[in-house]
Protein backbone atom coordinates (compact mmCIF):
# COMPACT_ATOMS: atom_id res chain seq x y z
CA UNK A 1 0.00 0.00 0.00
CA UNK A 2 1.48 3.28 -0.91
CA UNK A 3 -1.43 5.87 -1.06
CA UNK A 4 -5.08 6.00 0.22
CA UNK A 5 -7.88 8.44 -0.69
CA UNK A 6 -10.23 8.93 2.02
CA UNK A 7 -14.26 9.71 0.81
CA UNK A 8 -16.37 11.69 2.73
CA UNK A 9 -20.40 11.54 2.27
CA UNK A 10 -23.70 13.55 2.16
CA UNK A 11 -23.61 16.07 5.08
CA UNK A 12 -26.90 17.89 5.35
CA UNK A 13 -27.02 21.54 3.95
CA UNK A 14 -27.42 23.26 6.97
CA UNK A 15 -24.35 22.22 8.59
CA UNK A 16 -22.02 22.22 5.55
CA UNK A 17 -22.73 25.88 5.14
CA UNK A 18 -22.52 26.76 9.04
CA UNK A 19 -19.04 28.54 9.60
CA UNK A 20 -18.65 26.76 12.78
CA UNK A 21 -18.48 23.09 11.60
CA UNK A 22 -16.03 21.57 9.60
CA UNK A 23 -16.52 20.89 6.17
CA UNK A 24 -17.01 16.50 5.51
CA UNK A 25 -13.56 15.94 4.54
CA UNK A 26 -12.25 17.68 7.77
CA UNK A 27 -14.55 15.66 9.70
CA UNK A 28 -15.23 12.91 12.08
CA UNK A 29 -12.17 10.87 12.06
CA UNK A 30 -11.24 11.43 8.13
CA UNK A 31 -8.46 13.68 9.15
CA UNK A 32 -7.34 11.24 11.87
CA UNK A 33 -7.26 8.58 9.74
CA UNK A 34 -5.00 10.45 7.16
CA UNK A 35 -2.69 11.01 9.93
CA UNK A 36 -2.06 7.95 10.97
CA UNK A 37 -1.61 6.57 7.26
CA UNK A 38 0.71 9.09 6.66
CA UNK A 39 2.76 8.52 9.73
CA UNK A 40 3.22 5.06 8.76
CA UNK A 41 4.73 6.00 5.06
CA UNK A 42 1.29 6.21 3.24
CA UNK A 43 0.74 9.19 1.19
CA UNK A 44 -3.12 9.48 2.31
CA UNK A 45 -5.80 12.20 1.28
CA UNK A 46 -9.35 13.61 2.02
CA UNK A 47 -10.29 15.09 -1.40
CA UNK A 48 -13.43 17.95 -1.02
CA UNK A 49 -16.09 16.47 -3.17
CA UNK A 50 -18.24 19.89 -4.23
CA UNK A 51 -21.23 20.46 -2.81
CA UNK A 52 -21.67 17.02 -0.72
CA UNK A 53 -25.02 18.24 0.50
CA UNK A 54 -27.02 18.07 -3.04
CA UNK A 55 -24.20 15.49 -4.66
CA UNK A 56 -24.13 15.51 -8.48
CA UNK A 57 -22.39 12.52 -9.85
CA UNK A 58 -20.35 13.85 -12.57
CA UNK A 59 -19.27 16.79 -10.69
CA UNK A 60 -17.69 14.35 -8.05
CA UNK A 61 -16.35 12.15 -10.70
CA UNK A 62 -14.19 15.34 -11.70
CA UNK A 63 -12.76 15.15 -8.61
CA UNK A 64 -11.74 11.63 -8.35
CA UNK A 65 -10.85 11.32 -11.91
CA UNK A 66 -7.82 13.76 -11.17
CA UNK A 67 -6.67 11.32 -8.32
CA UNK A 68 -3.97 8.53 -9.63
CA UNK A 69 -5.00 5.25 -8.94
CA UNK A 70 -2.95 1.70 -9.08
CA UNK A 71 -2.55 -1.58 -8.16
CA UNK A 72 -1.38 -0.45 -4.61
CA UNK A 73 -4.09 2.20 -3.77
CA UNK A 74 -6.62 2.18 -1.07
CA UNK A 75 -9.69 3.64 -0.86
CA UNK A 76 -11.81 3.98 1.93
CA UNK A 77 -15.67 5.40 1.11
CA UNK A 78 -17.92 6.95 4.21
CA UNK A 79 -21.51 6.84 3.48
CA UNK A 80 -22.20 8.44 0.19
CA UNK A 81 -18.37 7.98 -0.10
CA UNK A 82 -18.97 4.48 -0.42
CA UNK A 83 -21.57 4.50 -2.36
CA UNK A 84 -19.94 6.91 -4.88
CA UNK A 85 -16.46 4.51 -5.34
CA UNK A 86 -18.58 1.16 -5.81
CA UNK A 87 -20.27 2.85 -8.57
CA UNK A 88 -17.08 4.65 -9.89
CA UNK A 89 -15.17 1.37 -9.97
CA UNK A 90 -18.39 -0.73 -11.22
CA UNK A 91 -18.09 1.73 -14.47
CA UNK A 92 -14.30 1.59 -14.47
CA UNK A 93 -13.65 -2.12 -14.74
CA UNK A 94 -9.97 -1.78 -16.38
CA UNK A 95 -8.91 -0.62 -12.73
CA UNK A 96 -7.40 -2.49 -10.28
CA UNK A 97 -6.65 -1.60 -6.48
CA UNK A 98 -5.47 -2.88 -3.43
CA UNK A 99 -7.89 -2.69 -1.07
CA UNK A 100 -11.63 -0.79 -0.56
CA UNK A 101 -12.87 -0.21 2.63
CA UNK A 102 -17.12 0.81 2.91
CA UNK A 103 -18.18 2.43 6.16
CA UNK A 104 -21.72 2.78 6.74
CA UNK A 105 -22.38 2.35 3.01
CA UNK A 106 -25.13 4.57 1.35
CA UNK A 107 -26.63 3.27 -2.28
CA UNK A 108 -29.77 6.07 -1.75
CA UNK A 109 -32.22 3.22 -3.82
CA UNK A 110 -35.28 4.72 -2.64
CA UNK A 111 -34.40 7.61 -4.77
CA UNK A 112 -34.84 10.75 -1.74
CA UNK A 113 -31.68 12.49 -3.15
CA UNK A 114 -33.05 11.75 -7.04
CA UNK A 115 -32.16 8.95 -9.38
CA UNK A 116 -29.35 10.36 -11.12
CA UNK A 117 -26.59 9.89 -8.15
CA UNK A 118 -27.48 5.93 -7.58
CA UNK A 119 -28.56 4.98 -10.74
CA UNK A 120 -26.17 1.98 -11.90
CA UNK A 121 -25.58 -1.41 -11.95
CA UNK A 122 -22.96 -2.84 -9.46
CA UNK A 123 -19.95 -5.11 -10.94
CA UNK A 124 -20.46 -8.32 -9.54
CA UNK A 125 -17.10 -9.19 -10.34
CA UNK A 126 -15.70 -5.89 -8.70
CA UNK A 127 -13.61 -8.10 -5.96
CA UNK A 128 -11.39 -9.53 -8.63
CA UNK A 129 -10.06 -6.03 -9.27
CA UNK A 130 -9.76 -5.29 -5.87
CA UNK A 131 -7.83 -7.28 -3.93
CA UNK A 132 -10.14 -6.85 -1.00
CA UNK A 133 -13.59 -5.11 -0.10
CA UNK A 134 -14.50 -5.33 3.36
CA UNK A 135 -17.83 -3.42 4.31
CA UNK A 136 -17.78 -1.95 8.54
CA UNK A 137 -21.49 -1.79 9.06
CA UNK A 138 -22.66 -0.94 12.97
CA UNK A 139 -25.95 -2.40 13.69
CA UNK A 140 -27.90 0.90 15.13
CA UNK A 141 -27.26 2.65 11.51
CA UNK A 142 -30.21 3.55 10.17
CA UNK A 143 -32.86 1.30 7.91
CA UNK A 144 -31.39 2.57 4.50
CA UNK A 145 -27.68 1.73 5.49
CA UNK A 146 -28.71 -1.55 6.40
CA UNK A 147 -30.50 -1.82 3.43
CA UNK A 148 -27.42 -0.97 1.18
CA UNK A 149 -25.22 -3.37 2.99
CA UNK A 150 -28.11 -6.38 2.42
CA UNK A 151 -27.43 -5.02 -1.24
CA UNK A 152 -23.96 -4.63 -1.74
CA UNK A 153 -23.49 -7.67 -0.08
CA UNK A 154 -25.94 -9.72 -2.22
CA UNK A 155 -24.31 -8.24 -5.29
CA UNK A 156 -20.86 -8.42 -5.20
CA UNK A 157 -19.27 -11.82 -4.56
CA UNK A 158 -16.47 -12.27 -2.27
CA UNK A 159 -16.99 -9.05 -0.01
CA UNK A 160 -16.03 -9.44 3.62
CA UNK A 161 -18.09 -7.99 6.54
CA UNK A 162 -17.23 -6.49 9.73
CA UNK A 163 -19.70 -5.70 12.10
CA UNK A 164 -19.84 -3.37 14.95
CA UNK A 165 -22.67 -2.45 17.26
CA UNK A 166 -23.40 1.25 19.08
CA UNK A 167 -21.00 2.65 16.19
CA UNK A 168 -24.13 4.57 14.79
CA UNK A 169 -23.60 6.13 11.21
CA UNK A 170 -19.72 6.08 12.73
CA UNK A 171 -19.85 9.96 13.02
CA UNK A 172 -18.48 11.96 15.95
CA UNK A 173 -21.56 13.07 18.06
CA UNK A 174 -23.56 9.45 16.42
CA UNK A 175 -22.41 7.16 18.79
CA UNK A 176 -18.91 7.94 18.10
CA UNK A 177 -17.32 9.74 20.79
CA UNK A 178 -13.69 10.12 19.60
CA UNK A 179 -12.09 10.96 16.09
CA UNK A 180 -10.06 8.18 16.86
CA UNK A 181 -11.05 4.71 14.72
CA UNK A 182 -8.38 2.26 15.84
CA UNK A 183 -10.85 -0.27 13.92
CA UNK A 184 -10.15 1.11 10.66
CA UNK A 185 -6.59 0.99 11.14
CA UNK A 186 -7.18 -2.85 12.14
CA UNK A 187 -8.71 -3.48 8.94
CA UNK A 188 -6.77 -2.14 7.08
CA UNK A 189 -3.24 -3.25 8.59
CA UNK A 190 -4.54 -6.92 9.38
CA UNK A 191 -4.82 -7.12 5.00
CA UNK A 192 -1.73 -5.01 3.79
Amino acid sequence: MNKAFILHGKPKKDRYLDPHQPKPHEANWLPWLADQLEQRGITAQVPAFPEPYAPIYEEWCRVFDALELDDQTVIIGHSAGAGFIVRWLSEHKDVSILQLILVAPWHDRDHEYGRAFFDYEIDPDLARRVGRITIMNSTDDGASIQASVALLRQSIAGINYEEFESFGHFMLGNKMMSVEFPEILAVLEAHR
